[in-house]
């Protein structure tokens, strides 16, 4: 698809189809110029369960068919990140642009090679909740235009119980450190929002507790400076309920939250309030959102997504932060 040219159709391929896959199938199906061809997944549940939804979705018979096939624009891909770089590198062999799931990856080195690789052709996006999503379009236009003043903080919860009991069951890998964990799958969009938000980050200090080399962490306290803004993240799986997931964003002439990532409400004398009347399915407006930037992307906008050169950098401030352990405290008497 060459630099300004108008897409009236995009053929896309699917890896991946948990419950993450299943989501974006529906957004794709619902976008009026996206048409899903093929998915694969190596799960013979996860294809049943795609059935069941979709029941007229052509499966492949492996990833490299999706890949190779003629025809299709995009691929997206939605494994765990320790499989994205053997997919995304076989679809940009193919020629074809890639949305992937975030995070990028797990190794920094083969993340590098990643973004180095796809320097150049099709185009590629990563695919970050907060680069879409209306309540961060908002703050980014209110920042941006100096509305909030002066940040001042801004502070991220994420208290997941009951999240990290569900989505660890319906995948099991997400409770494990070698991919998974509530800082790589939460914390991540998070962590892209502070930076376009703010700039480039810088690591101050990190607490993880719980993890080791076979559980994920189940408790983190982070700190962050964007220049001279601090940056708070505090979460855990094993706080009570309900769950608590927001991001506070602290400005001199206002203060607004992003709730669940698809809610923004704006701080007043009686407490919170929405900004604006949110839809009915907030999730799916953040979902069709993401795929008008990446369909902006195809027409030749390179900043419309977020990219896998943001990805790297979102990984390694993440990474710098699992690379911390609290230390062992004794309960002993």
């Amino acid at each position: 698809m060459s630099e300004g040219h108008q897409v009236n159709e995009i053929r896309v391929g699917v890896i991946g189809l948990g419950s993450i896959g299943l989501r974006m199938l529906t957004a794709f199906e619902e976008h009026p110029e996206f048409i899903v061809t093929l998915a694969w997944d190596p799960s013979c549940g996860a294809i049943e369960a795609a059935r069941a939804t979709f029941p007229d979705l052509r499966i492949a018979d492996s990833a490299s068919e999706v890949t190779g096939t003629q025809g299709l624009d995009l691929v997206y891909v939605a494994c765990p990140p320790d499989h994205h770089a053997n997919y995304v590198l076989a679809a940009r062999s193919a020629d074809k642009a890639v949305l992937c799931e975030k995070p990028l990856g797990i190794e920094i080195v083969e993340s590098e090679g990643l973004v180095s690789t796809m320097a150049t052709g099709p185009g590629d996006a990563v695919n970050f909740l907060l680069a879409a999503s209306r309540p961060a379009s908002t703050l980014y236009d209110l920042v941006a235009n100096g509305e909030l003043g002066r940040i001042h903080h801004v502070e991220v919860r994420m208290h997941l119980r009951t999240w990290s009991e569900h989505r660890y069951r319906e995948a099991p890998w997400l409770a494990n450190s070698r991919a998974g964990g509530f800082l790589r799958e939460v914390g991540s969009h998070y962590v892209y929002f502070a930076m376009r938000l703010l700039g480039a980050l810088t690591l101050h200090s990190a607490y993880v507790g719980g993890r080791d080399d076979i559980s994920a962490e189940h408790f983190a306290n982070i700190l962050l400076y964007a220049g001279g803004t601090p940056v708070t993240m505090t979460g855990s799986t094993s706080s009570g309920t309900p769950d608590v997931n927001e991001c506070i964003v602290h400005g001199e002439r206002g203060t607004y939250r992003i709730r669940n990532f698809h809610w923004l409400d704006i701080a007043g004398a009686s407490g919170w309030s929405p900004a604006y009347p949110a839809p009915e399915i907030p999730e799916r407006e953040t979902h069709l959102r993401q795929l008008d930037n990446v369909k902006r992307l195809l027409e030749g906008d390179e900043k419309a997504a977020a990219s896998f050169s943001d990805a790297l950098a979102v990984q390694r401030n993440v990474e710098a932060m699992l690379a911390k352990k609290c230390p062992v405290i004794s309960t002993a008497k």
